[in-house]
């Protein structure tokens, strides 16, 4: 396994939004996956993709819904995503925004994969997710089926339907009845998910008001690119923990529920990388305390109780366990 396919909360967040309007149960499925409400307050911080493909996939079961992934889609726009969104919301036409997603896409969610092939006078929007390792990925496909088309009913008209879609997996039926996708050729079991643009929309405007500068320029650009998800299994592994740690010390069930993994995998993958579970949590403890010890307005109960700890003592004893001074001196010595 290379790495824990993780996604920013903001890519959760309309899931949670749509389930609450139409009277779901929201709390009690997101307990199934592993997360409270309150894991949700931090639209950049990251999830693992598993939790929250599966929150859509038991869901859409729950509700009996089996196109529940695309209506949830169809009503979110891109905008919305986070710092992604805003640097995406400044595309000034359709190329240019799948051009930047193709770049950027990876750095909010690293389970995602895509790119546009050409082909004569249309081109092919290619949308690709990682595997599960059970269950579903229907209702995250369904997901991005609906977000991408948002996307490109703002350049081409509300009105614009695909002429054709490809889609992995088994055919959705309930598809084809939508209004959606009237007069649209839908294929399953494809190799990848992909919808078809007419070539000339690629000038279309995206944003009439955009300024049309370059992402890299953007403010928010280099602490997205810094907070993006790793590509390793152990950095994205520590990456999920740091993100549990919030809600006190996750124990190894627990993230090996929120990876997708049962608990013999996931300490395979530890031995493998020569650590325990204990020695992980202990390095991201360290590292993240570090980080905070660097804030001079950073009370130490504050930075105890985001590490996971009740008592700022066990955390004291904890740190000088780790550097071999208390964080009051690491603070007088590094500050």
């Amino acid at each position: 396994m290379k790495t824990i396919p993780l996604v920013r909360v903001s890519q959760v967040l309309p899931v949670v939004d749509f389930l609450n309007q139409i009277g779901s149960p929201t709390d009690r499925l997101l307990e199934q996956v592993s997360l409270t409400p309150a894991a949700l307050d931090y639209p950049e911080h990251l999830l693992s993709i598993y939790q929250g493909s599966t929150l859509m996939e038991n869901a859409a079961n729950r509700e009996g819904l089996q196109t529940l992934g695309f209506l949830i889609g169809r009503k979110t726009q891109l905008h919305t995503f986070g710092t992604l969104g805003k640097i995406l919301n400044n595309c000034l036409t359709l190329f240019d925004l799948l051009t930047t997603m193709e770049q950027l896409v990876r750095l909010d969610n690293s389970g995602e994969h895509v790119s546009f092939r050409w082909e004569h006078d249309s081109i092919w929007w290619q949308f690709h997710y990682d595997c599960l390792a059970h269950g579903s990925n229907l209702q995250t496909i369904l997901y991005g089926l609906g977000i991408y088309l948002t996307a490109f009913r703002v350049a081409l008209g509300p009105a614009w339907r695909p002429t054709e879609i490809h889609l992995e997996g088994p055919l959705c039926r309930s598809l084809l009845a939508m209004d959606d996708f009237a007069g649209t050729t839908i294929h399953g079991m494809s190799s990848c998910n992909a919808i078809k643009i007419p070539r000339a929309a690629l000038s279309l405007p995206y944003n009439s008001l955009s300024t049309g500068d370059d992402f890299n320029l953007h403010p928010a650009y280099a602490g997205f690119q810094q907070t993006a998800p790793a590509s390793t299994f152990c950095d994205s592994l520590q990456q999920l923990v740091q993100a549990l740690l919030l809600y006190g010390c996750p124990n190894i069930d627990l993230v090996a529920a929120a990876s997708g993994l049962s608990v013999r995998s996931l300490q395979r993958h530890l031995a493998e990388a020569g650590l325990t579970y204990s020695k992980l949590i202990d390095q991201v403890r360290f590292n993240r305390a570090v980080v905070l010890l660097q804030q001079p307005d950073a009370k130490l109960l504050e930075v105890a109780l985001e590490l996971g700890y009740t008592d700022p003592a066990n955390f004291a004893r904890a740190f000088r366990r780790w550097a071999g001074v208390s964080p009051r001196e690491y603070r007088l010595l590094h500050g």
